[in-house]
């Protein structure tokens, strides 16, 4: 099975993906829209590209990307300010 070209066991729940960044799926949602992440909708479920999502993780750990909404963004400093 292929998913927009790639192999399925390349794409990940969103709640997966959100599990690593430490955030909720909803915030995942929220990187693919704003281009951060890579992601597809197949049979009513968001995928999101593995490769898509370690290269975000790598540009978090150099310092490359700002945060977006993490989990409890109230008491980030650089949070959205969308929860507080």
């Amino acid at each position: 099975m292929t998913i927009d070209g790639n192999k399925a066991d390349n794409w990940i729940p969103t709640a997966q993906a959100a599990k690593k960044l430490g955030t909720t799926p909803l915030n995942i949602l929220m990187h693919i829209k704003r281009g951060l992440l890579f992601g597809v909708e197949n049979d009513g479920v968001w995928l999101v590209e593995s490769a898509s999502l370690e290269a975000l993780i790598r540009k978090r750990k150099a310092g490359n990307i700002a945060v977006v909404c993490q989990s409890g963004c109230t008491k980030h400093a650089r949070g959205c300010g969308s929860c507080a």
